[in-house]
C-alpha cells in the first residue's frame, strides 16, 4: 500500500516541465537565428529559381527579365537578413556580454 503512495507523489512532481536551463534571452536568439535560417534558405531556393528562368530566358525574353529580378530580389533579401543577423548579434553582445 506504501507503493501505491510513491508513485502518486513521484508522478506529481513530474507534471512541471524543466526548462533546461534556458534563459529568455536564450530563447529569443534561437527564435532569431531560426527564422533568419528560414528566410536565407527561402531566398536561396528563389535565387536558384531565378537562375533556372534566366537560363530558360533564350526561348522567352519575360522569362529572362523575370529570372534577373527574382536572382537580384534575392540577393538584396540575403544582404537583409545577414545585416539584421549581425546587428542584432551585436547588440546582444553589448546588452548581455
Amino acid at each position: 500500500m506504501n507503493l501505491l503512495y510513491i508513485s502518486s507523489a513521484h508522478a506529481q512532481t513530474q507534471l512541471t516541465v524543466p526548462n533546461s536551463g534556458m534563459t529568455p534571452s536564450s530563447v529569443i536568439v534561437n527564435i532569431i537565428d531560426t527564422l533568419g535560417l528560414t528566410i536565407f534558405s527561402l531566398a536561396g531556393a528563389t535565387f536558384l529559381l531565378g537562375a533556372l528562368m534566366y537560363a530558360a530566358g533564350f526561348v522567352n525574353e519575360e522569362n529572362k527579365s523575370k529570372g534577373k529580378n527574382l536572382m537580384i530580389g534575392s540577393l538584396v533579401g540575403m544582404a537583409i537578413v545577414l545585416a539584421s543577423h549581425t546587428i542584432f548579434n551585436t547588440v546582444y553582445f553589448f546588452v548581455y556580454g
